[in-house]
């Protein structure tokens, strides 16, 4: 038994999704860098302009990193990373339409009783790659 497609891809979207929200993050970043809050005539509300960029970085940086960790540990069949990715799901139905639907059929998938039972066995070791057929005439 191999790893299903589904994780894989599953996998793979988590390291798309983490890509583009770093990105997000470095570019947020870069806006009390570029000067935009010395147009701000008032103490307070340049502090509470440059809170909530920072707020804003600190949050797009903890997603970002726990959708690469969750990508990784999902490509090694690790239960801790199925359990990241479900909540990372339940965090996805909030952006409808696209990621409800998405975090939806993620849920559905890692509930399955067919995907649990292949974290189960790689968790245990007996999840074996597949090993390659022999040919007639070969010893066995």
């Amino acid at each position: 038994m191999k790893r299903p497609d589904g994780i894989t891809v599953l996998a793979v979207w988590h390291f798309v999704q983490a890509f583009f929200i770093l990105i997000g993050a470095c570019s947020l970043l870069a806006i009390p860098l570029s000067g935009v809050f010395g147009e701000i005539n008032d103490p307070i509300g340049e502090f509470w302009a440059g809170f909530g960029v920072t707020c804003g970085v600190i949050w797009l940086l903890l997603t970002g990193i726990a959708l690469v960790l969750s990508g990784w540990g999902l490509l090694r069949l690790k239960q801790w990373a199925r359990w990241l990715a479900f909540v990372l799901a339940i965090f996805a139905l909030f952006a409808f339409p696209i990621g409800t639907v998405i975090g939806a059929v993620t849920i559905w998938y890692l509930l399955r009783e067919e995907t649990r039972d292949v974290f189960e066995a790689a968790e245990t070791g007996m999840l074996a790659e597949e090993e390659p057929p022999v040919e007639e005439g070969e010893a066995a």
